[in-house]
C-alpha cells in the first residue's frame, strides 16, 4: 500500500525491521486516539534514539554561550553552520512536550523562553514576529569568523548570518505560536501565551489580504517587503493556532480569524483531482500545481475536528501519486548498494526535475527518486489522525521505515564540530531531493525537524490540536 520499511533485500526482509509491525503494536506506536504516549512507546529504542539527537542538537553550543538555546537543525554536513530554524525548534518542542518527562518538559520550556527572547530581543523589530531562523554558535566560513551564540554581546539575538535567512514566513509564526500555545497550557509561564498572541497578531495586521481567494499572505522577506504569494499549508496551521487562541483568551476576533484562514484552505480544494492546491501566487488565480505533500498532510492535521474538517481523502492522493522508491541505483542516490527506500516526495514536480542540474549552484544533483522523510513522518501522523480502516497499519510502516532509516543511514556526521552517535537522528531526505519548488532542495543529512515529526507521529501526537490528537475544542 505504501512505504516498506527499509530493506537490504533478501537480508533484512521482514523480522530484521528495527521496529517490526508486531513491536509497534505491541508497544502501541502511533495510537493516535491516546491522550498522553505510552511509557512502552516512549521508552522504545527507536524514539529513545530520537530523542537524544535532539538533546544533542539543543546542547550543540550549551553551556558555553548560555542558557537560552534553540537547537541546531542540521548536522554540519549540510553546510549550515550553526544555523537554527524556528520551524525545527517549534517541532522540537512540540516532540518534548508529547514525550512528557521533566526532563523534556524542561528543553520545550527552554526553547519556548528562548523564542520570546527572540521576540523581545531582535536587532531590528519589536512588533512580535520571529525570524525564518536564528544562528546559535560559532562558526568559520570562506575565512570570515563569527564568533556568537543565540544571544549577542549586545544582548540581541543572532538574525542574519551569511545566509541571511532571516524573513519572516507566516508558516514559522504558526508554528512557533503552536508550541507556545502548548507549554502555556502545561502552565510553565503565562507570558508563554502573550508570546503567542503577539505572533497571532503580528500574522493578521501583517500577513492579512482582501484579495478574492482571503487567507493570509506567506509573509515578509528578509527585505521586509511584504510576500503576495498566499500558502495551503500555512493557512491550515495558521486556522489551527487562531482556534487555540480563542479557546485559551476567550477572544472572539480569533474566532473570526481562524475563519479566515480555513476558508483559504477549504477553497484550494480540487475536486476533480482530490488534492488541495498548494495556494495562490497572486490571492486571486488558484496555483494547482505543484501539488505538495504538506498541503495535504498539513491541512489534515490542522482542520482535524474543526467545525469543518478536511477533505482527507487528500492523504490517499499522497499515498497512490506522491510515493517514490529510492534505491542506489537511481541516479545521483545517496543510498548504500542493495539499501531500497520507500516513503512520499516533496511534490508532484520533485520526479519531474532535471537531473543534471544542480539544487542549488555548487550544490549537488538532485535523485528525482529521494524520499522526502520529513513528509513520510507528516503522513504517518495524518493517517494516524484520519484512523480510517487500514490507516494505522499504513502508519505503522511508515514509522518502521522510519526506525530502520534512523539506525542505518546519516552515520559520522556532526553537530558544532562535535561527533553525533550513529543510529540517533532522522536525516532529511534519502538522497538530494529538489522541491520541484524553485531552487531549494533536501539533503541526506540529520535534521531537527524530520526527526520531531518521527516522534509526534510516533507517539500519536497530532501537533496542531490542544492537548494532543483527541482534544479539539469546537469554539
Amino acid at each position: 500500500m505504501a512505504s516498506r520499511a527499509i530493506t537490504r533485500r533478501g537480508v533484512l526482509a521482514g523480522g530484521a525491521a528495527l521496529v517490526g509491525t508486531l513491536a509497534v503494536g505491541a508497544s502501541g506506536l502511533g495510537t493516535a486516539a491516546a491522550a498522553a504516549p505510552r511509557v512502552g512507546v516512549v521508552s522504545h529504542p527507536a524514539v529513545r534514539a530520537g530523542y537524544r539527537f535532539l538533546n544533542a542538537a539543543m546542547d550543540v553550543h550549551y553551556p558555553a554561550y548560555g542558557m537560552l538555546r534553540l537547537p541546531q537543525s542540521y548536522a554540519d554536513q549540510v553546510g549550515l553552520h550553526g544555523t537554527a530554524y524556528t520551524y525545527d525548534a517549534a517541532l522540537a518542542a512540540l516532540a518534548y512536550l508529547a514525550e512528557g518527562s521533566a526532563a523534556s518538559v524542561e528543553r520545550a520550556r527552554v526553547i519556548g523562553e528562548s523564542l520570546r527572547f527572540a521576540q523581545d530581543h531582535d536587532p531590528g523589530y519589536r512588533d512580535g514576529r520571529l525570524r525564518q531562523s536564528y544562528t546559535v554558535g560559532p562558526y568559520e566560513r570562506n575565512g570570515v569568523v563569527q564568533p556568537n551564540g543565540f544571544v549577542q554581546p549586545d544582548g540581541l539575538v543572532n538574525a542574519g548570518n551569511v545566509f541571511d535567512h532571516s524573513a519572516s514566513y507566516t508558516g514559522d509564526q504558526a508554528w512557533a505560536g503552536l508550541a507556545l500555545v502548548a507549554l502555556a497550557r502545561r502552565g510553565l509561564n503565562p507570558a508563554f501565551l502573550t508570546a503567542a498572541t503577539r505572533l497571532g497578531n503580528w500574522v493578521a495586521t501583517t500577513c492579512g489580504t482582501n484579495q478574492a481567494l482571503g487567507g493570509y499572505r506567506a509573509g515578509v522577506s528578509r527585505a521586509g517587503t511584504p510576500l503576495i504569494r498566499t500558502d495551503t499549508a500555512h493557512n491550515a496551521v495558521l486556522a489551527a493556532f487562531f482556534g487555540q487562541l480563542a479557546t485559551l483568551t476567550g477572544e472572539e476576533i480569533w474566532l473570526e480569524r481562524r475563519t479566515k484562514a480555513a476558508a483559504f484552505v477549504h477553497r484550494m480544494w480540487q475536486e476533480d483531482g482530490g488534492f488541495y492546491a498548494c495556494g495562490s501566487d497572486d490571492g486571486i488565480v488558484v496555483a494547482r500545481f505543484p501539488v505538495t505533500t504538506a498541503a495535504q498532510t498539513t491541512t489534515v492535521l490542522a482542520l482535524h475536528r474543526s467545525p469543518r474538517p478536511a477533505e482527507d481523502a487528500a492523504l490517499d492522493y499522497v499515498v497512490n501519486e506522491l510515493t517514490v522508491t529510492d534505491t542506489a541505483e537511481r541516479i545521483h542516490s545517496s543510498l548504500p548498494v542493495g539499501v531500497t527506500v520507500s516513503g512520499v516526495t516533496f511534490s508532484d514536480r520533485s520526479r519531474l526535475v532535471d537531473p543534471n542540474v544542480r539544487i542549488e549552484p555548487g550544490l549537488r544533483f538532485p535523485d528525482p527518486d529521494a524520499v522526502w522523510l520529513e513528509g513520510t513522518a507528516q503522513l504517518a501522523s495524518a493517517l494516524l489522525t484520519r484512523g480510517r480502516v487500514g490507516d494505522l497499519e499504513a502508519a505503522h510502516a511508515r514509522l518502521n521505515t522510519l526506525a530502520e532509516v534512523q539506525s542505518r543511514l546519516g552515520r559520522r556526521e556532526t553537530a558544532g564540530s562535535k561527533p553525533l552517535p550513529n543510529g540517533e537522528g532522522i536525516i532529511a531526505a534519502t538522497s538530494p531531493l529538489h522541491s520541484g519548488v524553485g531552487d531549494s532542495g533536501y539533503y541526506p543529512y540529520r535534521h531537527v525537524g524530520t526527526t520531531a515529526w518521527y516522534l509526534l507521529a510516533a507517539t500519536g501526537t497530532n501537533p496542531c490540536t490542544l492537548g494532543g490528537a483527541a482534544a479539539w475544542q469546537r469554539v
